[in-house]
């Protein structure tokens, strides 16, 4: 017993000791620095709106910070939003989305790809673009923003209904209430 309170004893005074570099100041461990390789705040957003001609380009987006790229690629966003509009006879110049929002504030908001989460605002849903539950249904809100116009010169468009959602209505599997919620894999 008087063995292990040596040991013991040695062990804590090793430790201790070696807290500090040798002129009595404190080790600062360094410094570590990530790269981005990919922006996917929101599911769909990047693959859909983020096409611009080549992979390279769509590259150079996901490797800049979400907050830069903001005033690069929202016009290249609105470009894209507005040619698959006209594509299903929406008029992308009168266009407003279920947020009340035209394609040159939702390109804003969209070309910086992060999942915001205000606890103080109500409802916290992917559908306000404000967090994000696991049964929120992000690719119905995707087409929804995109080709559900509001606007009265949408109002009658029968394309529009068809493209504003993918018809799948939920998980085929319930999402576990334990971390990491993930439903459970088929066998």
């Amino acid at each position: 017993m008087e063995n292990i309170r040596l040991i013991f004893l040695f062990i804590s005074i090793v430790s201790f000791s070696s807290c500090g570099n040798d002129d009595g100041s404190n080790v600062v461990e360094e410094q570590k620095v990530y790269n981005t390789v990919d922006q996917m705040g929101r599911p769909a957003i990047n693959t859909v709106f983020n096409f611009f001609g080549s992979s390279a380009t769509k590259n150079s987006f996901n490797e800049i910070l979400p907050s830069e790229g903001k005033a690069e690629s929202s016009d290249h966003f609105k470009g894209i939003l507005e040619a698959l509009q006209a594509y299903i006879f929406l008029d992308p110049t009168s266009y407003e989305n279920i947020l009340g929002t035209n394609n040159q504030t939702l390109a804003e908001i969209l070309s910086v790809d992060v999942l915001t989460c205000d606890l103080s605002k109500s409802p916290s849903s992917y559908a306000t673009l404000n967090g994000r539950g696991l049964g929120d249904d992000v690719i119905d809100v995707t087409l929804a923003l995109a080709f559900a116009d509001q606007s009265a010169a949408g109002e009658d468009n029968p394309v529009k209904d068809g493209v504003s959602t993918d018809n799948v209505d939920s998980n085929d599997k319930s999402h576990s209430n334990n971390f990491p919620y993930i439903a459970s894999a088929h066998r």
